[in-house]
């Protein structure tokens, strides 16, 4: 029944002023009892409301005065997910008020929740007090799609409750995620930022039910740079904790043939480690990667690592080969188990085209470069060749036995394109091409940007495809249940096809960008209308042409139509490559909350996310900065030009190893591809200083946002500080080397012209020049060093040290010992160019 203040009915009924005039009184009492009926009405239509959003409105806590005010209640039969979820509920509240809140079972809570709001946690089948709500019809789970939750206010027996529930398992720990980011925290890939303490704390009154828009939501690594080589397994599980506050449920891992993820034989020798890969990294990196990976080399940042090698803390001690895999395998699958436990799924990718060498040498036929390709780090097999067949089922029968409990597998295409000109493969080929070249072509305009011969990529592909359907055939006869797809890096014009060649049961992905495949945008199409294949798309997080200066992709994924082309072609969702964590948090935030809202906008998200982080009064500063930034990213094409890449030493100091091998380097560069550098170099002496002119508008940005930013972002706003500001003097550093090549080359001209004055003047100067960019380089790498914290960052730390600091030292020594020539100094003094380029077995190039 419904109450009436006392004051509302003396001012409906005032006893004293009843007038003596009838008619007056009438008319005044009926006005009075409309009122009463209105405010009747609107007092039932609250009261109904209140039975979901109870009285305790305002009176309703989770913390007060920094003592708890509400408890939290599972299920009695809850299982370890659920009190892992309230645990953290219960964590992450002290952290936000000083308050630790009690966790309790549902049969306690009479005796345990008197006068105190509630949290339940779980859903009807797993908590009886959520079931009770759901018979009441306060609360509403039927049709709820798997891993979607429920946020919603209720009240029981006049207290208030919060209902904290998933679908499933997984729902109700992104439930209780998405809570604890509605009370102020914000959860990134690498860390949390943290809202300003708090001693009250308000339980919100919600009515949200949440559901993914995407089945498949995660990260894809490949294990081949030193910023994600490096993680321990701590670091491993910091990154899988991070991705389930994040609502992600999917884990993919590549690997090269070079790398010690998996042991397997043929002819009774087990695949090799230790040519194409290095021992100091674990045997996990590529030799061409350039330097010792051993800290006690490097000039700037050692104090940053706590080991030795440029490996993770597993693999420090490892001398072999088999020591390395065995560390490597263990690592691995605790990683595979410990996702398992934040409800991510993991399925492992392998190139079934490419094997070590040593196992390549019993094939019949091989192709690409020999020994190996010493990029990628194998040596690639025919399709016609029966060893490549054989070689590859016992591939698969270690992959399945070294990692039972994965959810799938892939086969991936290799990311060049190897063709085998050898009869055999060539008149199979011939046979084969016709079948692809129509499906092929028909979608090859999109990634008109590799600008390679059909022929032979249609050719590259048949193989690759001959062997993954032979591989389909060995894992039939080793294990049928074992699920494994196709994978691929930018290949969607032949997945048309390859929908047509194998059965529904096969799951395709592919990775997608705009900045390296598709120029004029993601085909999107290219994914649709294959039914209920399961089909998943990647992403990159950082492109890996550019992996100093951190990355700003939102517009380009936005552009790409990444989320809603995806929705509109029935993929399964994405996952993002993620290289570095560290600095790339913000494309990673905007494709996890992108795959539960597919419409976001990049001003949407952006506004959100440096509201949360920053607070409300530096966000305008913190977007403009963030808005520069992305327009940095897109002027340079969302590859950064290749300022700083992964594969190799960049090109401003890798053409020093062509110049040194010059026969007569004295008299001036001669050497091929001296000219083709000098071009790149006057393009990028242009481009770069209006990229540093937009970094450094960023930063004044950032500066302006520092003056009101909420105390809990600081530490987040001074590394954003501090690695734009790096980045700017990183691409300085490549316009002086550039401007320095360009002084030496007209020194020479000069000569060649007969002006000896003005040779000796120019080569003086470019040698003063080359000398700067060395100390600049210094300066770069001290000033990132400033802040480092994370493993992303060792990577790039030791990487500036090898390719930038040691570099640049190498090309001036090169350059002193030409520039005393002309002077009549001693001239020969040893340049040690194996610091950075190290040496590799003589290789014969191969056709791809």
């Amino acid at each position: 029944m419904l109450n009436l203040p006392s004051h509302i009915v003396s001012e409906l009924f005032p006893i004293s002023h009843i007038d003596s005039d009838r008619k007056s009184t009438h008319v005044r009492f009926s006005y009075r009892m409309v009122i009463l009926a209105n405010l009747l009405v609107i007092c039932g239509l609250l009261s109904a409301a209140l039975d979901a959003f109870p009285s305790g409105g305002v009176q309703g806590m989770i913390a007060s005065n920094g003592r708890p005010t509400s408890v939290i209640v599972l299920g009695d039969s809850a299982g370890p997910l659920d009190r892992f979820v309230a645990g953290e509920l219960q964590r992450y509240v002290e952290i936000l008020s000083g308050a630790k809140l009690e966790i309790v079972s549902s049969h306690e809570i009479s005796g345990k929740a008197k006068g105190k709001s509630i949290l339940l946690v779980g859903n009807p089948k797993s908590n009886e007090l959520v079931r009770q709500a759901a018979n009441r019809r306060q609360v509403n789970f039927e049709r709820l799609k798997p891993e979607g939750y429920i946020l919603r206010r209720i009240s029981i027996e006049g207290q208030p409750a919060l209902v904290v529930g998933g679908n499933d398992e997984a729902g109700t720990m992104y439930a209780a995620y998405d809570l604890l980011e509605r009370l102020g925290f914000v959860f990134l890939l690498t860390k949390d930022i943290l809202p300003e303490k708090r001693a009250d704390v308000a339980m919100p009154s919600l009515d949200e039910r949440v559901e993914p828009a995407f089945r498949r939501r995660g990260i894809h690594v490949d294990n081949c740079y030193p910023n994600q080589t490096m993680w321990s397994l701590e670091d491993w599980k910091r990154t899988l904790d991070q991705m389930a506050k994040m609502r992600m449920n999917y884990l993919q891992v590549f690997w090269f043939p070079n790398t010690p993820w998996l042991t397997y034989e043929y002819r009774g020798e087990k695949n090799f480690l230790g040519d194409a890969s290095v021992k100091e990294s674990g045997y996990m990196l590529w030799r061409r990667q350039a330097g010792s990976f051993l800290v006690k080399d490097m000039t700037v940042g050692r104090e940053h690592f706590k080991y030795s090698r440029i490996a993770p803390p597993e693999l420090q001690e490892v001398e072999t080969p088999g020591q390395a895999s065995q560390k490597a395998q263990e690592l691995l699958r605790a990683v595979i188990t410990y996702a398992r436990t934040r409800k991510i799924n993991t399925w492992l990718a392998i190139d079934p085209v490419s094997v070590p060498p040593n196992l390549g040498r019993f094939a019949r036929n091989r192709t690409g470069d020999l020994p190996f390709q010493p990029v990628l780090g194998g040596v690639y097999m025919c399709p016609a060749d029966p060893v490549a067949h054989e070689i590859n089922e016992s591939r698969l029968k270690s992959l399945f036995a070294t990692y039972p409990e994965v959810e799938g597998y892939f086969l991936w295409f290799p990311e060049v394109f190897p063709v085998c000109d050898d009869d055999t493969s060539r008149a199979y080929t011939l046979q084969e091409r016709p079948k692809f070249f129509a499906d092929e072509t028909l979608h090859w305009k999109a990634y008109a940007r590799y600008e390679r011969n059909e022929d032979r990529v249609v050719d590259s592909d048949v193989g690759s495809v001959e062997l993954m359907r032979s591989a389909l055939e060995a894992r039939d006869r080793i294990n049928p249940k074992a699920k494994v797809g196709i994978g691929a890096f930018g290949r969607g014009f032949v997945y048309p096809l390859l929908d047509k060649m194998f059965p529904k049961d096969v799951p395709f992905t592919d990775m997608v960008s705009r900045g390296v495949w598709t120029p004029m945008g993601v085909p999107n199409g290219d994914y649709g209308g294959m039914g209920e294949r399961e089909r998943t798309l990647i992403t990159r997080s950082d492109d890996d042409g550019s992996m100093l200066g951190m990355q700003f992709s939102v517009n380009m994924y936005y552009k790409d139509r990444t989320f809603e082309g995806a929705l509109e072609n029935g993929v399964a969702g994405h996952t993002t490559q993620v290289n570095r964590a560290r600095g790339m948090e913000h494309n990673e935030k905007f494709m996890a909350e992108g795959a539960w809202k597919p419409h976001l906008t990049p001003d949407e998200f952006y506004r959100n996310y440096v509201g949360r982080i920053f607070g409300q009064a530096a966000a305008a500063e913190a977007l403009k900065a963030y808005q520069t930034l992305e327009e940095n990213e897109e002027y340079l094409g969302w590859t950064g030009r290749g300022n700083f890449p992964c594969c190799g030493v960049p090109r401003e100091i890798r053409i020093i190893q062509s110049y040194s091998e010059q026969g007569n380097p004295y008299d001036g560069p001669t050497f091929s591809g001296w000219a083709d550098f000098l071009d790149r170099a006057r393009d990028e002496s242009l481009y770069y200083p209006h990229s540093v002119g937009l970094l450094r508008q960023a930063l004044a940005h950032f500066e302006r946002a520092g003056k009101q930013a909420a105390p809990g972002s600081k530490s987040e706003l001074a590394y954003l500080r501090n690695k734009t500001e790096a980045y700017a003097m990183h691409l300085n550093t490549l316009v002086q080397l550039e401007k320095a090549y360009l002084e030496f080359d007209a020194a020479f001209r000069a000569r060649k012209a007969g002006n000896s004055a003005e040779f000796m003047q120019r080569l003086d100067h470019s040698l003063e020049m080359f000398r700067e960019a060395h100390r600049m380089s210094v300066a770069m790498a001290t000033k990132f060093s400033e802040i480092v914290d994370d493993p992303s960052d060792l990577g790039v730390l030791y990487r500036i040290n090898v390719y930038m600091i040691d570099g640049t030292d190498i090309v001036l020594q090169f350059m002193q010992n030409i520039d005393a020539f002309h002077h009549g100094q001693p001239y020969l003094k040893p340049v040690p160019l194996e610091r950075i380029f190290v040496p590799l077995p003589r290789i014969q190039p191969g056709r791809l």
